[in-house]
């Protein structure tokens, strides 16, 4: 599978690997709908496969979206762009992986 290959090891470190969950609801991962793989087209070998969300884990994951955004709402403007440059900070420290 290519995420074995060096130039894809930064995949490990934010949990990407072989089979994978799509749903990212209040701090978990999950999903329970149909598994689908991906497939590179150059030799038909499996990628890695994705673990689909259902309706119900969508609905779960809107909720905690709604609840979230009231939460993130109280927080001062200031606080919140702060917050924002040290998600930017991060993720510009990973840039060195596609060089």
């Amino acid at each position: 599978m290519w995420f074995i290959t060096r130039e894809h090891e930064f995949l490990k470190e934010i949990g990407i690997g072989p089979t994978n969950l799509s749903c990212y609801v209040n701090g978990a991962w999950k999903a329970s709908g149909p598994t689908v793989s991906t497939v590179n087209p150059a030799n038909n070998e499996t990628i890695a496969e994705v673990v689909e969300a259902s309706i119900e884990d969508y609905e779960e994951g809107m909720q905690a979206c709604n609840e979230a955004a009231k939460l993130w709402m109280q927080i001062p403007a200031p606080k919140r762009g702060d917050i924002v440059r040290q998600i930017g900070d991060a993720l510009r420290a990973k840039l060195h992986y596609f060089d």
